[in-house]
């Protein structure tokens, strides 16, 4: 997950040991039939990259559709409204994260499961 996560993930960058942690795709199979009870802002989330598919982000789910959302740099606008079947995501380390901020509102489809629980190393 690299220091985007952090302090939530990987906490401790000096040690090369990278957590493991247990995702629940029921969350996104829900969400995909309309559920809004598997997802909410706040939750962490595993998503296929809108850049490249083949690789999967952990980031942080800011806001759901229709939200308004401050963004960051670079990001061309200050505000964003979250277009319907999408959402938002950021890195908990803003300024080093590749994210919403860069490529804007990722579609709901391409969130795989949500982070239930970091498995290792224990906390």
């Amino acid at each position: 997950t690299g220091t985007h996560a952090q302090p939530t993930l990987n906490p401790d960058s000096s040690h090369m040991i990278k957590d493991i942690v247990l995702l629940n795709r029921y969350a996104a199979l829900a969400a995909a039939h309309g559920d809004r009870s598997g997802f909410k802002p706040g939750d962490v989330v595993a998503v296929k990259s809108p850049v490249n598919p083949s690789t999967l982000l952990i980031k942080r789910l800011v806001a759901l559709p229709n939200s308004i959302v401050r963004t960051l740099a670079p990001y061309p606008e200050s505000t964003v409204r979250v277009p319907q079947g999408s959402c938002w995501i950021e890195g908990d380390e803003r300024y080093h994260s590749r994210d919403s901020n860069t490529f804007g509102p990722v579609p709901l489809g391409l969130v795989d499961s949500r982070v239930d629980w970091v498995l290792w190393p224990p906390r």
